[in-house]
């Protein structure tokens, strides 16, 4: 992938962050992945409980890993995550028994180690819970599939809405000079 499309990628993606937090106040972001979660596992065969969130691919959107996003939620990921006997607060014995549960979990041997090709199984499944929201995020209707139509939904007028002198062609140094205005808007 070329720099100038990893650009483009992280603008489409920061566009798309703040979406889900305007819409994760009122529950409706989580509803919807959930809806997508249960159509894309039962296309998967694989079934999936409705609502179930410390459960299946649906625990590491909003609960097993914290979120990306510094606890996600107002750090309600966090404690989904870590609060273990659901107290509401936080230990540091909670977070490391955690911890140490998702790496026993890899530790195919129990050797107390990871391997290259352990912690290799250990990235992938978070990998693939993250592959699965994108997924969802294309598949616009939730039919569990992705047209052409929806993969470049997202990408149809990015040349219009990032070409800041109207000439068709997005530039780096537009690029660079609006990342850097957007920088100082939100540091103010």
């Amino acid at each position: 992938m070329t720099k100038r499309n990893k650009i483009i990628l992280a603008s489409s993606a920061a566009l798309g962050v703040l979406v889900l937090a305007f819409f994760a106040d009122t529950g409706v972001a989580q509803m919807m992945h959930q809806q997508r979660a249960d159509k894309i596992h039962a296309a998967a065969g694989e079934g999936a409980q409705d609502g179930d969130h410390r459960g299946g691919f649906m625990q590491a959107r909003y609960g097993r890993y914290g979120g990306g996003h510094r606890g996600g939620r107002r750090g309600g990921r966090l404690f989904d995550t870590f609060d273990t006997n659901e107290d509401g607060k936080l230990t540091q014995t909670e977070i490391d028994a955690a911890r140490k549960d998702r790496f026993d979990k890899f530790d195919a041997n129990k050797d107390g180690i990871l391997s290259l090709a352990e912690y290799e199984k250990l990235w992938l499944d978070a990998m693939r819970e993250r592959m699965v929201d994108r997924f969802q995020h294309h598949d616009a209707d939730g039919d569990a599939s992705v047209t052409l139509g929806e993969f470049q939904k997202r990408f149809t007028k990015i040349v219009q809405r990032l070409d800041d002198d109207g000439d068709g062609i997005i530039t780096r140094k537009e690029l660079r000079e609006r990342f850097q205005r957007h920088r100082e808007y939100r540091s103010r």
